[in-house]
């Protein structure tokens, strides 16, 4: 089962890793597929397949395709998956575009948003009462 990996370049904390931890180890992937330039979730990717030692299948833009190098390395790497996640900051242009082809294409995908992180590292939204953690 290859798994491609698509997403903004404003996402690249814990939360990015979590949620591909979580696909990984649910579909019972088998290698990774993701765009070679981009900083964010695909980064996040690439470092993910080095530290699982899945195989990694890199799509590198072609600008002899002129203005449509971008589409063309989108439609690749999703041709060369079974199944997409898209971890998407809700603003990317590029992430919703990469979305439309999946559901035009009607490709198998799993879908998330998360807000750009604050710092360098931010946690999963907690509610809970920590008051009494430090008291006991």
């Amino acid at each position: 089962m290859r798994l491609s990996i698509h997403g903004s370049r404003t996402l690249k904390d814990e939360r990015v890793k979590v949620i591909l931890l979580e696909t990984v180890a649910k579909h019972g992937v088998t290698a990774l597929v993701t765009h070679a330039e981009p900083g964010g979730v695909c980064e996040v990717g690439r470092a993910l397949a080095k530290e699982l030692a899945l195989p990694l299948h890199l799509h590198f833009l072609d600008f002899s395709k002129q203005r449509g190098a971008w589409a063309h390395r989108s439609v690749a790497v999703l041709r060369d998956s079974d199944r997409a996640v898209f971890i998407h900051d809700g603003k990317s242009k590029g992430t919703t575009n990469e979305m439309a082809l999946a559901v035009k294409y009607d490709h198998p995908h799993d879908y998330h948003v998360l807000k750009p992180a604050k710092g360098p590292s931010q946690s999963f939204e907690d509610d809970s009462d920590w008051a009494g953690v430090l008291s006991a």
